[in-house]
């Protein structure tokens, strides 16, 4: 009896284990043989934070009452394109989540967290990671790329970001240049 149990428990492992490493591409058994390459991404966010259909929102209001101030929180999810105008070809969307991080309000500092969706173009169907601080008085801010998936799997690198454009409405429109290391 204990042996036909060890020969079922084997029997049910052994298929597992098969089902598990049919599972992936294979992008794991060779990485000798995978080159690594480099990619330059330029592109545009435009973070609409006023009119009918908003693509960044506040859900979580700090202590403060400033535009993003400490313990604030926006979700957001804007369209990246390829030129500066917003009706120029959609690359994808950022996904992500600005957090106000200082209480030093002559830094207005945020804890960014993104995702780079690509929905069109070479890079369809990928994604970046981004995370980092983002200090909202400087002209340019750099961020850590700390992954990605689809073309940009185990990405690393980072990003170079200035605001374009600011209008009286709050919509901003961020010029960005991401340099990534990916296989």
């Amino acid at each position: 009896m204990a042996t036909i149990k060890t020969l079922l428990l084997i029997s049910i492992m052994a298929i597992s284990m098969a089902a598990v490493t049919s599972v992936h591409d294979g992008f794991f058994e060779k990485p000798a043989k995978t080159l690594e390459k480099y990619t330059h991404i330029h592109l545009y966010t435009h973070i609409l934070v006023g009119g009918p259909s908003p693509s960044a929102v506040k859900v979580v209001q700090g202590p403060t009452k400033q535009a993003l101030g400490f313990g604030d929180m926006i979700v957001a999810d804007n369209p990246l394109t390829e030129g500066p105008d917003l009706s120029s070809k959609l690359l994808g969307r950022e996904q992500a989540v600005y957090i106000g991080v200082s209480q030093d309000y002559s830094k207005a500092d945020n804890l960014v967290t993104a995702n780079l969706v690509f929905t069109a173009g070479e890079h369809k169907e990928s994604t970046i990671t981004i995370v980092g601080r983002d200090p909202l008085l400087n002209f340019e801010r750099e961020m850590t790329v700390v992954g990605g998936t689809g073309a940009f799997r185990l990405a690393r690198g980072y990003s170079i970001s200035k605001v374009h454009s600011l209008n009286l409405t709050g919509n901003t429109m961020i010029e960005s240049d991401i340099y990534v290391f990916h296989y």
